[in-house]
């Protein structure tokens, strides 16, 4: 069995809310390593706890000394790759954790299962993570690719897409479908994408409430800012057992990044 003070992180938010910066300040901690969107090739949002049950059950055999060469990574992510390729490099491993928006269905069977596990909930405000993911989910083309796929679309008379919509059920004629990254988010039915996106960003955070309201010491929500601040980040090292003198913080910890966090 892993060390009793030894931690599983569970790392969540709606994405475009500073996970990837959660990640970041976990990674600089002694003894800890810690992923971002390990394995969404395997993830659906609701609906299979399999994939992270198992995920979870080979960082606990790691922490017991396991060989960290049996870990399940999805090897078309190059920041997957590359942490995994840190973990065979390092020494004694006491935390462990991967951070992505799509467990939160999943931590009741998490909690039930591994009580190592701990959560830590980022949370950014309503309008700028819709205005965030918006940007986010535009195809992003140079002005010359531009001009050639508007052509191509029109000599083959498919569809020229400029967006993913991962919140709303389409049939790929207007937005382009995205096989990993559709089936990671909730779909609502709503008069535009911006409104759904909103509503995702609602939906999440009750539920986000409501598990944190059920395990108070296990489930933390943190808005944004706490990052970028000091006690802030005392405060998320606290529940993740780190001891106070041996946390490491940074100014430089609160990153912006294209995917995901």
């Amino acid at each position: 069995m892993a060390d009793t003070r030894s931690k599983i992180l569970i790392g969540l938010g709606s994405g475009r809310s500073g996970t990837a910066s959660l990640a970041s300040l976990v990674d600089r901690q002694p003894g800890a390593i810690c992923f971002h969107e390990m394995n969404p090739s395997c993830a659906v949002f609701s609906g299979n706890p399999q994939p992270h049950l198992n995920a979870v059950s080979e960082f606990r055999n790691l922490l017991a000394g396991g060989d960290k060469a049996r870990l399940a990574i999805d090897y078309s992510r190059p920041s997957s790759v590359n942490t995994y390729a840190r973990l065979q490099s390092m020494g004694e491993v006491k935390l462990i954790g991967d951070i992505a928006y799509y467990y939160l269905n999943y931590i009741e069977d998490l909690f039930e299962r591994f009580p190592e596990c701990v959560a830590v909930c980022m949370k950014r405000d309503r309008e700028s993570t819709v205005s965030s993911w918006m940007k986010k989910s535009a195809i992003k083309r140079w002005s010359s690719l531009w001009l050639a796929d508007r052509v191509k679309s029109w000599l083959t008379r498919t569809p020229f897409y400029t967006e993913y919509n991962h919140w709303q059920v389409h049939d790929g004629s207007q937005w382009q479908k995205d096989p990993v990254w559709d089936s990671c988010f909730p779909k609502f039915e709503a008069s535009s994408k911006k409104e759904a996106i909103g509503m995702y960003w609602d939906y999440y955070y009750l539920e986000a409430d409501r598990l944190q309201r059920k395990y108070p010491d296990r489930f933390k929500v943190f808005e944004v800012r706490e990052l970028s601040d000091p006690e802030g980040q005392k405060r998320i090292l606290s529940l993740l057992g780190i001891p106070q003198d041996r946390m490491i913080f940074g100014e430089d910890v609160h990153l912006h990044q294209s995917n995901g966090g």
